[in-house]
């Protein structure tokens, strides 16, 4: 079958074998779409290791095609999300039900599919049916699609226990940070969000309660806004605006370093968060809210126009070049050539 691999340098559209169920409680399912995610595009532009002969692609949704002898939850024709980290449940972190910070059963690492193990740009995909959710009938694939996303920025409002009536800014408003914005707005909060590309900012407008470029976040405009203080939370979502979020945020607020930059390094000064209580928050992986964030998407199905051009597995470089190229499009997907 083709998959898209990692090759230590770029990815390459190359020849895989075609994954076969093993175990009596896995499940095969045909890939219908696979969303490229930032983690991807970071790996690409070497802000990112990745590993070398791994199919990558970790947002994805499909249709059960076989499923093993022990499988009950599913059958053969239903519409599926894929939940891409696969904890081990028997290493230290997973037996105190920290699935998140899971470390697998050799210490290297949770299993994550198209991270370090066989993703979901190819045709197919196999994988145990606790790891796999049913869509609702009604639900489109494109808000499907939005899950996975979904559940890292859940855990991370969770963790930062975003409330009614807190005022949250979003740096960046990228596909995480406008999905974000929804959280952000479901909850109740004031929300706030910049972005320098007119594209996204443009969405960005449509979802936060204020957005604009970062030079017109002045503290005039910020004191019309909140009146005499800042804000509660502040989610880097680019993973380079660190001054910036100190800069913005409240005495005892939150700062959550959400976007994936490995090259980025930032100097802070202790002193600083202890005497103004900034808490600065690192969430890891998403836990216990993936079916939150299956439900969201069901409920919030705007969160499907994040998905603006649908690319064949053969037209990936022309997909990874629209993202790169700041083109203003929030989210593209790949979906397998048939």
């Amino acid at each position: 079958m083709p998959a898209l691999v990692w090759n230590s340098q770029r990815l390459n559209l190359s020849e895989q074998d075609i994954p076969v169920i093993t175990l009596a409680t896995d499940v095969k399912v045909k890939i219908h779409m696979t969303g490229i995610c930032g983690t991807d595009l970071a790996v690409i532009t070497g802000k990112e290791p990745g590993v070398p002969g791994v199919i990558r692609g970790h947002e994805a949704v499909g249709t059960v095609i076989e499923t093993g002898s022990k499988v009950t939850s599913l059958k053969a024709g239903d519409r599926v999300v894929v939940d891409p980290n696969h904890s081990c449940g028997k290493c230290r972190f997973c037996l105190q039900g920290k699935l998140h910070l899971c470390t697998g059963t050799d210490g290297q690492g949770m299993p994550i599919a198209g991270l370090n193990k066989n993703g979901t740009f190819a045709p197919w995909f196999v994988s145990e049916e606790k790891f796999l959710h049913k869509l609702p009938e009604q639900m489109s694939w494109e808000a499907a699609l939005a899950t996975e996303p979904l559940a890292c920025v859940l855990h991370n409002f969770r963790e930062a226990r975003a409330k009614k009536g807190d005022a949250v800014l979003i740096l960046g408003s990228g596909p995480m940070g406008l999905l974000c914005q929804f959280v952000a707005k479901r909850i109740g909060c004031t929300t706030v969000s910049i972005e320098i590309n007119e594209g996204r900012l443009a969405k960005a407008q449509q979802i936060s309660d204020y957005a604009c470029p970062p030079e017109e976040l002045t503290a005039e405009r910020v004191f019309r806004i909140l009146g005499d203080k800042k804000f509660d939370i502040v989610i880097d979502a680019v993973g380079t605006q660190m001054e910036m979020a100190e800069q913005w945020v409240e005495r005892g607020g939150t700062i959550i370093p959400f976007g994936i930059n490995g090259r980025y390094k930032y100097t802070i000064s202790p002193t600083y968060y202890t005497q103004n209580a900034v808490r600065l928050l690192g969430a890891g992986e998403y836990l216990n809210t993936f079916e939150d964030a299956l439900q969201f998407a069901k409920d919030v199905p705007e969160v499907a126009s994040l998905i603006t051009r649908k690319y064949s597995l053969d037209q990936f470089e022309t997909a990874i070049q629209e993202l790169l190229g700041k083109s203003g499009n929030p989210a593209v997907s790949a979906e397998p050539p048939f």
